[in-house]
């Protein structure tokens, strides 16, 4: 290139501010939308989660205690959360953890029974603070006492 044609190439604008932004936009808007499909199966899990411990409150204004930690692998490990509830009531554990615990135990002084039906009916056993390291693919429910 001559010296001249340099000198122009030079002397040519800058983009604005505003046409570098622009130019960074779809970009960025690309990344946040990879950032969104990444984090779904999270942010699912995350609502399973919740509705599995349902509200800050339970029946009759009784506030929920905290019941038992659950996993979904063994020794526990994996994906993990708290089941809440009012003690002595059979809550749940929602579709989202149905038939997929693998290990829990509490983290108090309560103990937890954990169903293998909805209605906490069928096979059963209590979880203390020393847990059960493997559970079988059955638990439906479960129970704070």
């Amino acid at each position: 290139m001559s010296q001249r044609t340099q000198m122009e190439f030079r002397l040519q604008p800058s983009p604005t501010k505003r046409g570098h932004v622009g130019a960074v936009k779809p970009r960025l808007l690309g990344a946040i939308g990879a950032a969104v499909i990444m984090l779904a199966p999270v942010l699912a899990t995350s609502s399973a989660q919740a509705s599995a411990s349902a509200s800050s409150t339970g029946t009759a204004g009784q506030a929920l205690v905290r019941g038992v930690h659950v996993f979904e692998r063994f020794s526990f490990s994996g994906l993990h959360a708290w089941l809440d509830g009012n003690v002595g009531q059979c809550r749940y554990v929602g579709a989202g953890w149905n038939d997929r615990i693998r290990s829990a135990r509490t983290e108090s002084a309560r103990v937890v029974e954990l169903w293998e039906h909805a209605n906490c009916t069928g096979t059963g056993i209590v979880v203390d603070r020393s847990g059960y390291g493997r559970i079988g693919a059955w638990v439906s429910a479960y129970r704070i006492r």
